[in-house]
């Protein structure tokens, strides 16, 4: 919950604060550092991909050098790391594909 202190009171108010649950999907390597294809998770309500990406980063740590070749997508649409999520969205991390 935020706390936020609101002009003209001298007490402190506790909002609550909007999370939302997205749907996410990894696909080649990253399904194998991952340890499945799918997970749901709850972040803060309009939080950037970038930020769900360096969540699992964190978790994940062999992740984190794909950064800056992958691809990320919402709702099956390609998106920008700067992206806002919100309850419902699927996000995908796609890593670059070679093959002839």
């Amino acid at each position: 919950m935020a706390r936020c202190s609101l002009a003209g009171y001298n007490s402190l108010v506790t909002l609550p604060m909007q999370t939302a649950r997205v749907k996410v999907l990894f696909f080649g390597r990253l399904k194998e550092i991952v340890g499945r294809a799918e997970d749901s998770v709850e972040l803060p309500d309009g939080a950037p991909i970038e930020f769900l990406f360096s969540r699992y980063g964190a978790a994940h740590p062999e992740l984190t050098p794909f950064r800056a070749s992958l691809v990320a997508s919402r709702n099956q649409e390609f998106a920008a790391w700067s992206t806002p999520l919100h309850s419902g969205d699927e996000v995908a991390f796609l890593p670059p594909v070679s093959g002839g």
